[in-house]
């Protein structure tokens, strides 16, 4: 790739020194990088760019104008001479070739912005509004079927700016008010007072979210949902329906052992909301692999290991081993749709509270990891999802597959397809996935092996 090897050592070499001034090679460079960025996204509004400089470091959005007035006053933001938010992408380094290595430091984003995915989709759904022409070609383009349009709908209308010349959005607020819930542990009542504060301060009241419910319900609109099930609290039996002929979820006891599902008895007759005795938490598998392939980030990735298959007798990827060749071989309708999901399970105990503590407890994750992503993703952080949260005090042991049933239902609904709309080729198509082995200590091994 040409652009690699260019020369931009002008991004930080800005001002004349002494005389103030910008130097003419920083403005002739703010002016390529704005011609190369419109073409690297012509996919996007033309009119809009993400913002680099060193205070909005690619989290907010706004026209081309503004954006150079940003770079002129505040300069680029660290390390960011490979332009990965503008189209560009590091290119791929084989094993042999020496004289070219990119680090992770070289594409370096700092981890304290919390918001650059959500922005990225926001600036992808930009591109949602446009009018599609009808193609004789396989490999023609398609508007967002029905659920993907009404996720870029409402996360346009959320991003709508606070007032005229804003930068935050009553998203991005809302968001900001969950980070800090979840970074240090602040009561409802606090964030209901700053939100209070916030709109007595300011005269624009209207995007404003009006407390903590108010900005929950927001992002819930838009995030991933978690589904809350009650269990038998000897681990007997979960309370839930599904699309196969399980109807619990009616039950108030349990079919086997004949234990309360709540605490009151008298749970029929009372006004009062019931409190189960026992509850799982799981997180429906298919919304999160979806969201994959809403974002420019991530779709282009999810065929890397369809492409980068060679007969090199080097291990560089679960691709290379002699399992996924093998499943290949069994299945080869799936493993030619290069955008089906491959994904692995791994699950292991630990304990939430203080390990001195008098009473021992056990939890139980349960993470779903998509290796279809690059090595340097597929086991990172954001690409590993918690799929169930199995609650103690005990270990689930052999009857650990009965928490499993609502993954297991999701994967028997992924092994036909669910339709998915992929915005890097801007195409719908029946994701399909399935799993392919779990990774866990031999204890865990025999209790998943049954």
């Amino acid at each position: 790739m040409e652009w690699f090897h260019v020369n931009r050592s002008w991004m930080y070499d800005r001002c004349y020194i002494g005389r103030g001034g910008l130097k003419e090679s920083f403005v002739n460079g703010v002016e390529e990088f704005v011609i190369k960025a419109c073409q690297q996204q012509s996919y996007l509004n033309e009119w809009k760019l993400r913002c680099p400089c060193d205070k909005c470091q690619c989290t907010n959005i706004f026209p081309i104008e503004m954006v150079k007035l940003h770079l002129y006053k505040n300069g680029f933001m660290y390390d960011y001479h490979v332009w990965i938010h503008h189209g560009e992408q590091v290119p791929h380094v084989n094993d042999n070739d020496d004289h070219v290595r990119v680090s992770s430091s070289d594409v370096h984003v700092d981890e304290s912005e919390q918001f650059v995915a959500m922005q990225d989709m926001v600036y992808d759904a930009l591109g949602q509004h446009e009018t599609f022409e009808p193609s004789n070609f396989n490999n023609r383009e398609e508007p967002p079927n029905e659920e993907a349009q009404r996720f870029y709908d409402l996360l346009l209308e959320a991003n709508e700016p606070l007032f005229e010349g804003a930068v935050d959005s009553k998203l991005s607020m809302c968001m900001k008010l969950l980070a800090c819930k979840c970074n240090w542990n602040v009561p409802n009542q606090c964030l209901d007072f700053i939100t209070t504060m916030l709109s007595d301060a300011t005269p624009i009241k209207e995007g404003l979210p009006k407390s903590y419910y108010d900005a929950k319900r927001l992002v819930s609109m838009l995030g991933l949902k978690a589904k809350r099930i009650d269990c038998c609290v000897k681990g007997c039996m979960l309370f839930y329906d599904n699309e196969y002929g399980k109807n619990d979820g009616r039950l108030l006891q349990c079919k086997f052992c004949h234990h309360a599902r709540y605490h009151d008895p008298k749970v029929g007759t009372s006004k009062r909301k019931p409190i189960p005795l026992k509850r799982m938490f799981y997180f429906p598998i298919i919304p999160r692999l979806q969201r994959l392939f809403a974002s420019m980030q991530t779709s282009g990735q999810m065929t890397w290991h369809y492409d980068n298959r060679r007969p090199s007798g080097v291990l560089r990827h679960p691709l290379d081993g002699e399992a996924w060749k093998h499943f290949d071989q069994l299945h080869p309708e799936f493993a030619a749709e290069p955008r089906n999901i491959q994904p692995g399970l791994c699950s292991d105990g630990f304990n939430p509270y203080i390990q001195a503590s008098a009473k021992p407890y056990s939890c139980w994750p349960v993470i779903v990891t998509p290796y279809n992503l690059p090595p340097e993703m597929c086991m990172s952080r954001p690409y590993m999802f918690l799929s169930c949260l199995i609650p103690g005090p005990h270990n689930p042991k052999a009857r650990i597959d009965v928490y499993l049933q609502p993954l297991i239902d999701d994967l028997k609904k992924l092994r036909s397809g669910v339709q998915t709309y992929d915005i890097s080729r801007k195409q719908n198509f029946m994701m399909q996935a399935s799993l392919m082995w779990t990774i866990n200590d031999f204890p865990a091994y025999g209790m998943l092996s049954g």
